[in-house]
């Protein structure tokens, strides 16, 4: 498994309008990779800031060609990162404390009608948001931190609602960046949620954990 990085120029107009569709990124990513790669194995993306600076994050079994990439959303001659993340998750054990970051789309399902398949909407306020991640923390194999008060050690570093069209319908997704600690409670269960994302909406940069070791600070 491969964790690569780019940084995209924002000046561009592909980019502006690739960070406002989803869909258009979820394409290009794709385009990253032969179409039987696509086929077979799921990418994780998400776009994040540091700084002023906009990078794609993307994890993925196949390690990818950002070439088309950085020739829309990039600059001339730029290059980007791309590590082996194999020996980082066999490292992984219970008990041990990170500090994570994870893009999601909190939703859940509602039936509207007795006898109809429920509808997905998605969790707007940062309460809702936040329990949506801490009931599902043990189901991924981990544990919030708790603060010395008592509170959970994470929060919502940032909500959006994106609107887009796909496939001549109007798409509403609700998405949220977590930040936080986390304890490892069973290793197996989050490595599968690693690689195969949290939650919904994946295709269009939500569902990607990362994690990074606490600051002496």
């Amino acid at each position: 498994m491969y964790l690569s990085r780019v940084e995209i120029n924002q000046r561009k107009r592909e980019t502006l309008r690739a960070l406002a569709s989803p869909q258009i990124l979820h394409a290009a990513i794709e385009a990253c990779f032969s179409s039987e790669e696509t086929v077979k194995y799921r990418n994780l993306w998400r776009i994040d800031k540091l700084n002023n600076s906009l990078y794609l994050i993307l994890q993925s079994e196949i390690k990818p060609d950002f070439t088309h990439i950085i020739e829309q959303f990039g600059w001339i001659e730029q290059k980007w990162e791309t590590k082996t993340y194999d020996e980082f998750m066999s490292r992984l054990q219970n008990g041990q404390v990170w500090m994570f970051r994870l893009q999601a789309n909190p939703a859940h399902s509602k039936n509207i009608e007795k006898g109809s398949r429920g509808k997905v909407f998605g969790h707007v306020t940062i309460d809702s948001q936040r329990k949506w991640l801490a009931d599902r923390a043990a189901k991924c194999g981990f544990e919030i931190v708790q603060t010395p008060d008592g509170n959970l050690n994470f929060d919502v570093a940032q909500c959006e609602t994106r609107k887009f069209w796909r496939q001549g319908e109007m798409v509403t997704l609700e998405t949220a960046v977590f930040e936080g600690a986390l304890r490892i409670i069973d290793e197996e269960s989050l490595l599968h949620a690693m690689r195969n994302g949290i939650g919904r909406a994946k295709a269009y940069g939500c569902g990607l954990l990362t994690l990074a070791r606490q600051s002496d600070g």
